[in-house]
């Protein structure tokens, strides 16, 4: 495996340098195919079979002679002496990859983490290309996470360092699935432990090649089958590896909660079965249960299955037993995106750049909610802008026959409880969400009236990030979420869940307390680049976990409807 990571790093380098593509290709290819082999390469190298390996040519196939027999590789150490070491510390950073990495040293001098902090804090790095206001702040989250070393990580972090540990694992000869399991799977805001089962037969092999990751540290917990390291950003990692027999069981259990799983095994126990990771057993005679899926676990315990997102023990089980558990939010129940931003104000992409992604999505619809004019930072609209922004969104419409663009706004609530832009112009406009985005130390009561008088005013529709949550950065600012929601439900308003995932702002219990009020929800993504569109299924996990459905949620309503809603 060391050689394969050796190919891995002369490609980001040679990315990073903006080589040609094809030759990155064949290093990241070739280091692939290494991790994939079967036997030794040391003596596949010997015996002359390594040159019919798919994916090593010859000069590949040299370079690994290099290094098995002289122990380095001239290619690799040329690079290393040209490119500082620092740079590959920050291409490790979430949102950050080579082309980035190059992006900031060329046009700002980057080299480190100390020079990157300091740029991102003087806002510089916003004016790159592809980068904005939202990639600098969460460079700047990723760098203080990476310096306090943090136990808990943001859901959206904790994925991609998942993601990147999977793809690691199942590019390993014997290695037969690979599963994200734990909190991640439950989809939990904050992920103290990023979990992932695999199927393998020898499991000393697969966790002796797992250590060796750049991203893992020290080994606080090491058995036969499982192995649980601290992860550089200081996050607990914990790999299973299971025979294929045991898998489904061992998915129930490291997904968990365990307060979901040991209501399992309690019914598991009256029903005459023992249920472990490791399988299940009859009580009575010792004979293990056959099953292909979750489903047929829970169906041995007479129970409905029960998705992940539900498994924290707040009567999901009785639901189950009872034929009474809801038909959950999907991801394709939703019809459009009510809250994005566009290169007018701090985004990145233009209007017709976020219309053709969400029109790739299979969306109906969206409202472009460029800022109001106070937020400076934010290259907030002046009411002249906004106006004109709103001619060109009526002319782009007029060119679409089965997409609709909606005029939008994010307007500020000001410190004093106003709104950013007088009632006749917000009157213009199809969607007006109100937001806080200064003044956080407030008090409990200055805050609340703020955002009481925003839902007062007729022409707002939707209340924007209603605590001001950073996830792992901010704490909610101090408002009576309760008396927000008891407001809502009075004067009709709809009430955000903000699928950014440093923000998952409502969070899943005002959620609850939301729906049971009868107040109707909105899932969007604050977007500030066509691709965190994406992000959309953050949202879609929170109104999951809070048992929602998807008629309590504005956006997954058709276009008709949803006009006839807005009084549009």
């Amino acid at each position: 495996m060391e050689i394969a990571w050796v190919f891995y790093e002369i490609a980001d380098l040679l990315e990073f340098k903006g080589e040609d593509f094809f030759k990155i290709r064949a290093y990241r290819r070739a280091a692939r195919a290494i991790a994939g082999l079967e036997q030794p390469v040391t003596e596949m190298y010997a015996s002359g079979e390594l040159k019919k390996v798919p994916g090593l040519g010859k000069n590949i196939t040299g370079k690994i002679g290099e290094l098995i027999t002289t122990g380095e590789c001239k290619l690799h150490q040329e690079l290393k002496e040209e490119i500082p070491p620092s740079l590959l510390e920050l291409m490790t950073l979430p949102g950050l990859g080579p082309k980035r990495v190059r992006l900031l040293y060329e046009r700002l001098g980057v080299s480190s983490l100390a020079e990157l902090e300091e740029a991102a804090r003087a806002r510089k790095v916003r004016q790159l290309p592809g980068m904005g206001s939202k990639t600098e702040q969460e460079i700047l989250r990723g760098i203080v996470r990476l310096k306090n070393k943090v136990n808990r990580l943001p859901l959206g972090a904790a994925r991609e360092l998942a993601l990147e540990l999977s793809a690691y694992l199942d590019q390993m000869a014997g290695v037969h699935r690979v599963t994200v399991t734990g909190e991640l799977r439950r989809w939990s805001p904050l992920v103290g432990s990023v979990d992932l089962l695999v199927v393998a037969e020898n499991a000393e092999e697969i966790i002796e090649a797992f250590l060796i990751h750049p991203v893992l540290g020290d080994i606080l917990r090491r058995e036969k089958d499982r192995v649980q390291v601290l992860s550089r950003w200081g996050v607990h990692v914990e790999l299973i590896v299971v025979p294929e027999e045991q898998y489904w069981f061992a998915l129930l259990w490291s997904t968990g909660s365990p307060a979901h799983y040991r209501r399992l095994q309690l019914l598991a126990w009256k029903r005459g079965w023992r249920l472990s990771r490791h399988g299940m057993l009859s009580r009575a005679c010792g004979k293990p249960a056959r099953v292909n899926s979750e489903h047929g676990i829970y169906g041995l315990l007479g129970l409905n299955y029960i998705v992940p997102e539900l498994r924290e023990n707040n009567g999901e089980v009785g639901a189950a037993a009872e034929n009474k558990l809801p038909r959950l939010l999907e991801l394709a129940d939703i019809r459009g995106d009510l809250h994005v931003h566009t290169n007018w104000s701090d985004g990145t992409g233009s209007i017709e750049e976020m219309v053709r992604r969400a029109r790739e999505k299979g969306y109906s619809y969206l409202a472009i909610t460029d800022h109001s004019v106070s937020l400076k930072i934010a290259r907030g609209l002046t009411v002249e802008r906004l106006l004109q922004q709103h001619e060109e969104i009526r002319r782009l419409n007029d060119e679409m026959e089965d997409f609709h663009l909606f005029t939008g706004v994010e307007v500020d609530i000001l410190a004093d409880g106003r709104l950013d832009y007088p009632d006749e112009v917000l009157a213009r406009v199809d969607v007006v969400i109100a937001s806080v985005h200064s003044g956080f130390k407030q008090d409990r009561d200055a805050i609340t009236r703020r955002i009481l008088s925003a839902i007062e005013n007729e022409h707002v529709d939707i209340i924007g990030h209603p605590t001001g949550r950073l996830l792992g950065h901010r704490e909610p600012y101090a408002v009576d979420v309760e008396e927000i929601i008891e407001a809502a439900a009075r004067h009709n308003k709809v009430l955000e869940i903000n699928a950014s995932p440093d923000r998952l702002d409502l969070d899943e219990f005002y959620v609850q307390l939301a729906c049971e009020s009868g107040v109707r929800l909105a899932i969007n993504t604050d977007a500030h680049d066509p691709h965190r569109l994406d992000e959309m299924i953050y949202g879609v996990s929170v109104a999951r976990r809070a048992w929602l459905e998807p008629r309590h949620i504005l956006n997954a309503l058709p276009l008709p409807e949803l006009l006839q809603v807005l009084g549009k």
